[in-house]
């Protein structure tokens, strides 16, 4: 279970128009921040232009790091400059990450192995109000995150625009994959406000896990959407019994 959302600073350019020095900036002042996080929230921070190849190998066998390698990304200048304001931040539990620069100026993570959905999105609000808490006393500045009080919060993506927030399960399906496909699997899941993903997440390849999603982001509460995902992952698991 997953459940990520973008953040932007308020006082800072959006990505890509955020220049080399402004990625470093927002690098800088997050490490910061990240220092003041207390509980099972501490964690250490990943330079791309620092850590060791043994630190990178270890994040990309846990499936943490992003490698700038994304083809639609590198269209539209997300990876200008690469590697530099770059890293993620990990908690000592690893069920805590945040990306920096990977395209937003934040992606805030939590996750864990199995179905405790409560348990993930409370992490993840405990963790979004530690973050925010943190910027407002480093930088004085108030509201940190960029957002607009019709759409929410403003986001590099505009299909994030909104929430930011996309709260998915991978679930083990191969019966169903096998015996309806993953087009038809789909469009069921479009049918309930989610989307259906490869087995390792977008435009991946479908083996024998799907990846299950909410598909709105704009003019919901965050627990509607995660509400969403549930009851679609739920009709998914009653359909392969």
């Amino acid at each position: 279970t997953r459940i990520r959302c973008a953040r932007n600073l308020s006082f800072v350019p959006l990505n890509p128009a955020c220049g080399k020095d402004n990625r470093l900036k927002v690098a800088d002042l997050m490490e910061k921040v990240f220092a003041t996080l207390e509980g099972d929230l501490q964690g250490t921070f990943y330079r791309h232009t620092s850590m060791t190849d043994e630190q990178r190998q270890q994040l990309i066998d846990d499936h943490f790091l992003f490698r700038g390698k994304d083809k639609m990304q590198a269209a539209s200048g997300y990876h200008r400059f690469w590697p530099h304001g770059r890293g993620i931040f990990v908690s000592k539990d690893k069920k805590f990450l945040l990306w920096i620069n990977e395209g937003d100026h934040c992606r805030i993570i939590s996750m864990e192995q199995g179905g405790d959905v409560k348990s993930v999105f409370s992490r993840l609000g405990r963790g979004v109000a530690a973050i925010e808490k943190g910027l407002k006393k480093e930088t004085g500045e108030d509201p940190v995150f960029m957002s607009n009080p019709i759409l929410g919060m403003v986001t590099c993506c505009p299909t994030n625009v909104g929430t930011g927030m996309r709260g998915s399960v991978h679930i083990l399906v191969p019966k169903l994959i096998k015996s309806i496909g993953f087009e038809k699997i789909d469009e069921i899941a479009r049918g309930m406000n989610c989307q259906a993903r490869g087995s390792t997440g977008e435009h991946s390849e479908v083996i024998d896990r799907i990846d299950i999603s909410n598909w709105r982001r704009l003019g919901f509460p965050e627990y509607e959407l995660v509400q969403d995902m549930i009851k679609c992952v739920n009709k998914s698991d009653r359909s392969e019994e």
